[in-house]
C-alpha cells in the first residue's frame, strides 16, 4: 500500500510542475502580421501626404496651421482621402443625426 501511495504522490507532484502550452506557436505568423501592418501604414501615410488642399464640399482653402489641423476632418474611404472644413462637417453631422433618428 505504501508503494502505491508513494507513486501517486510522485505523479501528482510531476503533474503540478508540467509546463503547459498557453498558445499554439505558428512560425512566421508574427512576422507576416508585422509586415502587413507596416505596408498598411505606409499606404495610409502616402494617402495623407497626397491629401486635397481644399474642402471637398465648399472648396475653402486649407491652410496648414496648428488650429486648422485640429479642427478640419480627414476621412479615408477605399483609398480616397476627403478633407472637410468644420462648417461643412457640422452640417454633415446634423444630417447624419437626422437620418439615424428616422431609422
Amino acid at each position: 500500500m505504501t508503494l502505491s501511495l508513494y507513486t501517486d504522490i510522485i505523479t501528482i507532484e510531476t503533474e503540478r510542475y508540467k509546463v503547459r502550452k498557453i498558445r499554439k506557436h505558428i512560425p512566421g505568423k508574427g512576422k507576416k502580421e508585422r509586415k502587413a501592418a507596416k505596408e498598411r501604414l505606409e499606404k495610409q501615410a502616402a494617402a495623407f501626404l497626397n491629401h486635397p488642399k481644399e474642402c471637398c464640399v465648399c472648396k475653402t482653402e486649407f491652410e496648414r496651421t496648428h488650429e486648422t489641423v485640429k479642427t478640419w476632418q480627414v476621412t479615408v474611404v477605399e483609398d480616397r482621402v476627403r478633407l472637410t472644413c468644420p462648417d461643412c462637417w457640422e452640417v454633415f453631422s446634423k444630417v447624419k443625426e437626422g437620418l439615424e433618428n428616422i431609422e
